[in-house]
């Protein structure tokens, strides 16, 4: 009896203490689920079901978000990759985190991870970043870098950004400002040779007028002379004005193009009507090939414009050679789908260093001799101009001593061969 009631009192303290401890669990089950729905957003008590699918569908979101997320960050590198403009984004301690496909051109290999001061190759860009870095404001300015070999300009700025109490970054653009520095050069070009061409004639003219004013007239030779003088330099004046205004309605799109079925061939025989007189006052040979009909599509005045400054200049520039053959070939022919029409002379030639600027508006390889021939050194510009409006082609090939071939190459055209084929 006694042995069954130490019995029954083991079971009731053991279940006692079960159920003691499975309603500890549960209470601090419960407390969990609580603090789930809670943090979920739900009320407390709820289902423990419930929750879990409310909290499935959360962390649904959730990854849902973070895969965006991930997609919005790539899609920035994407952007700032695709940005013309350098952009490198340092830290505070001076370490490069980011660089744009741009920026990695401009600095030296395997520019993130390392310190701004071993990639960047300017002392004033670094300058500015410590300016910066002590100031906390924007800094701007022009810099300069060698890209590949070539000086190139930048207004560069070193913007501050504070993300948080703790951590900065400075993001540094640079704009390249190359071509506007190219421009602005070549305008004060253009302004000092446009000045220096007009002023040379109309000091002549100034001077020689103002002889004759204080001379009595009585020498009638002089008086000639420089009456001759006078109408020379105002003659070379209007050609340098025509060329001028003629050049800016080409490159403005103001000259109207009446663009038509030309024979080249026509082209030349009117200009070699223009030419020969000239060349045989100056004593060079000029030769002709243009057999058949060579058509191309484009204006006929145009191209008598285009082919007479390429040969006006052949035989100007040959006369001047001192000895040897002085002779001038003029030549159209088709090759492969295009028309090709091709000037040659035994002339001096042109200075290898000099050949990258033979299009550019008022250069000359030698000005005493560009002057003695009357040239205005807009002929090549306007030409090159001409042939581009045509869509055409123009190369150049030149030897010092041996002569220099100019080559204008035509698109066929289609035109023709449709009327061709509608006449048979």
């Amino acid at each position: 009896m006694m042995i069954a009631l130490v019995f029954a009192v083991v079971v009731a303290t053991v279940s006692v203490a079960l159920f003691f401890l499975e309603w500890r669990k549960r209470r601090v089950y419960s407390k969990y689920m609580d603090k789930i729905a809670v943090s979920i957003g739900e009320e407390t008590g709820a289902p423990p079901l419930y929750i879990y699918e409310r909290l499935r569908k959360k962390l649904g979101e959730l990854e849902q978000r973070v895969i965006e997320t991930e997609r919005e960050r790539r899609n920035v590198f994407t952007i700032l990759n695709n940005i013309t403009d350098p952009i490198i984004i340092v830290r505070g301690d001076g370490v490069v985190t980011f660089s744009n496909i741009a920026g990695r051109d401009v600095t030296r290999p395997g520019v993130e991870g390392r310190k701004v001061y071993e990639v960047v190759e300017n002392y004033h860009l670094l300058e500015m970043f410590e300016k910066a870095l002590q100031t906390g404001e924007i800094q701007s300015g022009d810099i300069s870098l060698v890209v590949n070999g070539e000086t190139r300009y930048y207004d560069a700025k070193v913007v501050p950004i504070k993300l948080d109490q703790e951590s900065e970054r400075y993001i540094i653009v640079l704009h390249d400002t190359t071509k506007e520095k190219q421009l602005d050069k070549l305008r004060r070009e253009f302004i000092s040779n446009v000045s220096h061409e007009l002023r040379t004639p109309l000091t002549s003219i100034h001077g020689y007028a103002e002889a004759l004013l204080d001379d009595d007239l009585s020498n009638k030779d002089l008086v000639r002379r420089f009456l001759g003088i006078i109408e020379s330099e105002s003659a070379r004046m209007t050609r340098l004005i025509n060329d001028l205004l003629d050049l800016e309605k080409l490159e403005s799109g103001e000259a109207k193009f009446n663009f038509t079925i030309v024979d080249m061939c026509q082209v030349i025989e009117r200009v070699l009507s223009i030419v020969e007189p000239i060349a045989d006052d100056y004593g060079v040979e000029v030769r002709w090939t243009c057999e058949g009909e060579k058509f191309v599509y484009g204006d006929f005045d145009r191209l008598v414009q285009l082919v007479l400054n390429l040969v006006d200049n052949a035989v100007k520039y040959t006369s001047l050679k001192e000895s040897g053959e002085k002779s001038v070939t003029v030549r159209c022919f088709e090759k492969d789908d295009k028309v090709v029409f091709e000037v040659s002379d035994t002339g001096p030639g042109i200075p290898e260093e000099a050949q990258r600027r033979l299009f550019e508006r008022f250069y000359r390889v030698d000005k005493a001799r560009s002057r003695k021939v009357g040239g205005t050194g807009l002929g090549l510009s306007i030409v090159k101009t001409i042939a581009e409006k045509h869509n055409a082609k123009i190369e150049f090939e030149s030897k010092l001593g041996q002569g220099t071939t100019f080559r204008v190459i035509f698109n066929k055209p289609q035109v023709k061969e449709e009327q061709d084929d509608a006449a048979v």
